[in-house]
């Protein structure tokens, strides 16, 4: 079995003004089945990667990524690792090669083991393993959306 990198690419993040507005038209409209919501943050099953929704004051306040609150980035790609120790060799083999990451690998409230940077353009990185189940909007201290129903097969 060979390991992760940063070319398995798991998650394509968009970086929303308003979650809750993002979460009706991604559910509501373009009818993406909810996998998990929590505060500021939100997923959808596709047939490829998860697409998730972040919205840009949680990420900045969580990430100390002022800039990510102005609109300077708009998506964030991740890769998802088997194990944090998968994150800690990742993070490892890239700062080698040159690459400035935000922080080292840290433990999240959302139960992710993550580490983050950016591309020459500003697009932002994740690479995270779970250290679990990923926190969902009911376990969230500051819950910020309604409970949403699922879409029904018709």
């Amino acid at each position: 079995m060979s390991a992760k990198t940063v070319a398995h690419i798991s998650d394509i993040c968009l970086l929303v003004a308003d979650v809750a507005r993002s979460v009706t038209f991604y559910h509501e409209v373009l009818g993406l089945a909810i996998k998990r919501l929590d505060t500021g943050f939100a997923e959808f099953w596709t047939h490829g990667a998860i697409l998730a929704l972040w919205q840009r004051d949680d990420i900045a306040d969580n990430l100390s990524l002022p800039e990510a609150r102005g609109g300077g980035t708009s998506v964030m790609l991740a890769v998802r690792m088997e194990t944090a120790a998968d994150v800690d060799r990742e993070y490892e083999r890239l700062s080698k090669a040159g690459l400035r990451f935000n922080g080292p690998p840290a433990e999240y409230a959302w139960n992710a083991y993550a580490a983050y940077f950016s591309d020459p353009d500003g697009h932002l990185w994740e690479i995270y393993s779970w250290r679990g189940e990923p926190r969902t909007l009911a376990e969230s201290p500051t819950a910020s959306l309604p409970p949403l129903q699922s879409p029904t097969s018709s």
